[in-house]
């Protein structure tokens, strides 16, 4: 990966044993355990966002819509199933999601945004912010995605499957947009239902935004922090990377989460050439 696709002048990647690279993994892990959120502004240079927005936008045409709407918990199918609870239950609450999502496998690897992802300096970067060996997650179709929104276009208020999520907004739309949480919502003890329908409802006093502008890339404790993306303004898409990192050297999706994400190609696929593991 060439150098000046991360501002380094600004961001220390490569000296992160440095004073200065320990003092400022410092900081990450500080605004990680405050807010679930760390947010890194002009992270890319400049002329490599251009390109690297130019090219997620030659192959934006390849998106998939996926479902148009989806409850706070569609990564965990089958949560409260045979359970008999009321309508405005979390569990039972579905929100409007607009946006496509360009699989990983229609990515070329000769893109920007596909050498940023697979460079050891990120690599690097998010083991020692975690502190554990960070691999790139295998999944075929999962791994690297290219978020698409037009005009109308959202997501749903909801939890990720990973704990740590990593984003790269490539292109800020006119206006909306803007991504909303309310960290540490949930924990593994409690899934705090109460509150979560409180977010639902729109009457949780805790929600957080980050207004993000293109070349931001974001660190984000997602799987216990409840968030959204508001409808989007105008004629420019909001276009965001989701780059796939794991603690696991043998992370894979699963096929019905890429089937129901990426359309029935995947199922075809799978087949007749499948590309995951037996």
């Amino acid at each position: 990966m060439r150098a000046s696709i991360i501002n380094l002048e600004r961001y220390p990647l490569e000296n992160l044993s440095s004073a200065r690279g320990r003092e400022w993994l410092d900081e990450v892990r500080d605004n990680l355990e405050q807010d679930g959120s760390c947010l890194f502004p002009e992270f890319i240079d400049p002329e490599a966002l251009e390109q690297m927005a130019s090219q997620a936008r030659s192959i934006a045409h390849l998106a998939h819509p996926g479902p148009i709407e989806a409850s706070p918990y569609f990564f965990n199918y089958r949560l409260g199933e045979g359970e008999d609870l009321p309508a405005s239950h979390p569990l039972r609450r579905k929100g409007k999601r607009n946006l496509a999502q360009v699989a990983a496998d229609l990515i070329p690897e000769e893109f920007l945004l596909s050498r940023l992802y697979r460079s050891e300096l990120m690599l690097d970067f998010l083991g020692a912010v975690t502190g554990l060996p960070v691999y790139l997650n295998q999944d075929p179709y999962q791994s690297l995605n290219i978020s698409v929104m037009g005009t109308g276009g959202c997501q749903q208020w909801h939890f990720d499957s990973g704990n740590l999520v990593t984003t790269l907004l490539l292109q800020a739309p006119e206006s909306g947009g803007v991504f909303e949480y309310v960290p540490a919502i949930r924990s593994e003890e409690n899934e705090n239902f109460e509150a979560v329908e409180s977010v639902l409802d729109g009457l949780h006093d805790g929600v957080l935004q980050n207004r993000l502008q293109a070349g931001t890339l974001s660190l984000f404790r997602g799987h216990y922090s409840l968030h959204r993306v508001t409808p989007v303004a105008g004629k420019r898409q909001r276009i965001q990377a989701i780059l796939g990192y794991s603690t696991r050297p043998d992370l894979y999706g699963s096929i019905e989460s890429s089937i129901l994400h990426y359309g029935p190609r995947v199922a075809e696929i799978e087949a007749h050439a499948p590309r995951y593991p037996a």
